[in-house]
């Protein structure tokens, strides 16, 4: 009998997955997103994808983005990147 834990295949998302197809041709910096390219994917503002990251109390809104701080730019990880750019889209 074969061990279900070695045939599974995990779900990655990947670039190319997405219909329509990501605007984003060249990374910035590989592996990472920044806001303004997450923005620009999703068609909002990159405030809009910060208060996703830092959260904002007075409009109720809570932190469902992990990033990074680099200096004074926030760069989120590309698997996190896609999952949220995906949610955004069904929305």
């Amino acid at each position: 009998m074969s061990n279900s834990l070695t045939t599974l295949e995990h779900n990655v998302l990947r670039p190319e997955d997405f219909d329509p197809p990501l605007k984003r041709k060249k990374a910035t910096i590989p592996g990472y997103w920044t806001i303004e390219e997450i923005a620009n994917e999703i068609g909002v503002t990159p405030r809009r994808v910060r208060y996703d990251i830092t959260g904002r109390p007075q409009t109720k809104i809570e932190p469902s983005l992990e990033a990074y701080r680099i200096g004074n730019s926030l760069l989120v990880a590309e698997q996190n990147a896609l999952e949220y750019i995906q949610r955004q889209r069904k929305r």
